[in-house]
């Protein structure tokens, strides 16, 4: 049979590829190289998948909660220098390509090219890889969503650059649709279910859909018809179609991409949101409640122990104790606003 690769539990060293060692699961016991301590085949096993396991967990964090993808790409990049072909860090990192992406510079043409270079291996990472697929599309779907309303105010996009760059990504997160269809597919000869075959349906609706957004539907620029006449790697053309229509535009909804148009607002090129000051306005609110709570049970129960015969004293501590009290229901209230936001948006890629 086969080696896997184990980990002394009992070494500590700093580095993750030194404590690696081959293992014999049908051994009777094995010795860990660098302590020579003897070890179950199984514990060693064991420890190193935990190992692999909790750093998976954590670039998963990084990326789905806190929203951080250059941070998580590096993360799942640790995990490939031990394991090559760990299908979740190389899924992983094409989930990081695509939230990396911004309105100038996309990844998608590199995330889709890094998806058909993985080979799918069989039934034992089928899970895997239709759940990860899953959430590709998401981040797709995301992708699109996020930045069409940064191109446009109430369906009408600021000029043609905007209307042609959202054109031109659109039509690459076309061709990534149908790279992820053609994946699902070879995975749907070797395995069948049910969910393949609902996300089948459900990405195959898409690209259908997203091509008739992209070849007929007519789109607004200030009031003015347009409509796609080629559609190219590179280039997209388009030309007006003579039709007309009230503007909805405001002062607050003239933006652009060009950096030296000093007369409109200059378009953020992030497209993702960044969960970061949540996760860190959740923990403080935390230490902050805590803080609020000791002032108030400190002053209430210094108002009635040491000043409950001075009335003004009394008065103040009793006040300063109750805005405490408020301010801690105000804080744990928050925690609990900015804890489903954060649990929501991982229920979403989960």
């Amino acid at each position: 049979m086969a080696t896997k690769n184990g980990v002394c539990p009992y070494c500590q060293f700093n580095r993750l590829d030194r404590r690696i060692f081959p293992v014999n699961p049908d051994a009777s016991t094995v010795f860990c190289p660098y302590c020579m301590r003897e070890l179950n085949p199984t514990e060693a096993i064991d420890s190193y998948n935990e190992i692999i396991k909790k750093m998976l967990d954590k670039a998963d964090g990084t990326l789905f909660v806190a929203c951080d993808p250059v941070l998580a790409y590096k993360q799942y990049a640790e995990v490939l220098e031990v394991e090559q072909k760990n299908p979740k860090a190389l899924l992983g990192r094409i989930l990081c390509l695509i939230y990396t992406s911004r309105i100038k510079r996309s990844y998608l043409v590199e995330a889709s090219d890094l998806l058909n270079e993985i080979t799918y291996k069989g039934n034992d990472e089928v899970t895997t890889y239709v759940g990860f697929l899953k959430n590709i599309n998401f981040a797709l779907d995301e992708y699109d969503s996020a930045l069409s309303k940064k191109l446009s105010f109430k369906g009408q996009y600021y000029d043609e650059e905007c209307l042609k760059l959202y054109l031109k990504r659109l039509n690459e997160i076309i061709k990534f649709k149908e790279d992820i269809l053609a994946t699902l597919n070879k995975i749907k000869k070797d395995y069948v279910s049910q969910k393949n075959e609902v996300l089948i349906n459900l990405i195959a609706h898409s690209v259908n859909e997203k091509e008739n957004t992209l070849r007929t539907s007519k789109f607004l620029i200030t009031g003015i018809g347009y409509k796609v006449t080629r559609v190219g790697a590179d280039k997209i053309s388009i030309t007006e179609t003579g039709e007309t229509v009230e503007t909805h535009y405001n002062k607050k909804g003239l933006y652009t991409l060009n950096e030296n148009d000093k007369s409109k607002k200059l378009i953020p090129d992030r497209v993702f949101k960044d969960y970061t000051p949540i996760i860190k306005a959740k923990k403080a609110s935390i230490y902050l409640l805590v803080i609020c709570l000791l002032l108030a049970i400190a002053g209430a129960g210094a108002a009635y122990y040491f000043f409950n015969k001075n009335f003004t004293i009394f008065s103040v501590l009793i006040a300063a104790a109750g805005l405490a009290f408020a301010g801690s229901i105000i804080l744990l209230v928050l925690h609990l606003v900015w804890k489903s936001i954060l649990k929501k948006r991982k229920m979403r890629i989960d």
